[in-house]
């Protein structure tokens, strides 16, 4: 098929190396993204509080009826990417996690997993051949954008991996929202895998999502206290659209389009906490249920309902 390029979605050269740390450090954040994620953060930290009133001093707790709670949205979400049909609980969508790091290993077995549940294409490495995102028309292939080369993959994830880890006071890296939404972005432009990269991503937003939580309000939670998959996939077209106009490089002014990415993934936060503020009778109704478990054989019994005796089976 005949493959088009229209210079108004993609640049005339393909993506060559660059230090992503520097493609982050020439993000300027604009006041529309800084008061909206101080909104969303302000509603998160009443849900977060909301939540730990229904918690035990057993770490595990939220967890049980946080995996109760979302099991329902994500077997929709499962219908929704077109993932087997099957009964799955949260711990079947990467929502509980065993550890919090990032390296090589860990991002390729995550993967890995990825793939095994939705009937993918199992990549035991990065890929080996030359990628571009687009879609087929009647006239050819409208190509969107091209991932970087095969051969600049690896430098282009060490560059990443420094990204996930790198830690300071500036909001791009101190603020859960924008930290683990700049992951997602980075990582599908990155493309490292031939398919799954999208749901990949999302699975390492919420790693980093968590991981930043637990730093600031200095808990130990193993899953993450809100889920926006659902609704980024109910928003597929403005996510992808943005996705696309992405220039990556060190050249262009992309920072029109990366507040728009910001605020896109914040209004997703701000859907899912409209909708977890409906959910609160139920967490009480948990609660009381826990509540009512006479002994630790109750509450195994529990855990083993979710799997939780495979929390080891990412590593």
């Amino acid at each position: 098929m005949k493959e088009i390029v229209n210079k108004e979605w993609i640049n005339e050269e393909r993506v060559q190396y660059f230090n992503i740390l520097e493609f982050v450090s020439k993000i300027k954040l604009n006041d529309n993204v800084l008061y909206h994620m101080e909104e969303t953060g302000l509603n998160f930290e009443k849900y977060l509080k909301t939540l730990f009133n229904y918690c035990n001093a057993d770490d595990y707790s939220i967890v049980f009826y946080l995996l109760e709670l979302t099991s329902k949205e994500l077997k929709q979400s499962s219908l929704l990417e077109n993932k087997t049909s099957r009964e799955t609980y949260a711990i079947d969508d990467n929502l509980f996690f065993d550890k919090l790091s990032i390296s090589h290993e860990r991002i390729k077995d995550i993967h890995r997993f990825v793939c095994e549940k939705g009937n993918l294409n199992v990549s035991l490495d990065y890929r080996k051949t030359s990628v571009n995102v687009g879609a087929s028309f009647k006239d050819g292939y409208q190509v969107y954008w091209y991932a970087p080369e095969a051969k600049d993959v690896k430098a282009f994830m060490t560059d990443y991996i420094n990204f996930y880890k790198y830690s300071s006071i500036t909001d791009i890296y101190n603020n859960p929202f924008l930290k683990s939404a700049l992951a997602h972005l980075l990582f599908v432009r990155i493309h490292p895998f031939e398919d799954g990269n999208g749901r990949t991503a999302r699975i390492i937003q919420n790693i980093a999502f968590t991981s930043r939580i637990n730093k600031i309000y200095g808990t130990n939670l193993k899953v993450s206290p809100i889920n926006i998959s659902q609704n980024i996939v109910l928003n597929k077209y403005r996510y992808v659209d943005i996705i696309d106009r992405l220039h990556f490089n060190l050249q262009e002014d992309n920072n029109d389009i990366l507040n728009k990415w910001f605020d896109f993934i914040l209004n997703m936060y701000d859907e899912q906490l409209y909708f977890q503020e409906t959910q609160i009778p139920k967490y009480e109704q948990a609660f009381k249920r826990l509540q009512s478990m006479s002994n630790e054989e109750d509450i195994v019994r529990l855990g083993r309902k979710f799997n939780l005796d495979k929390l080891k089976r990412i590593q």
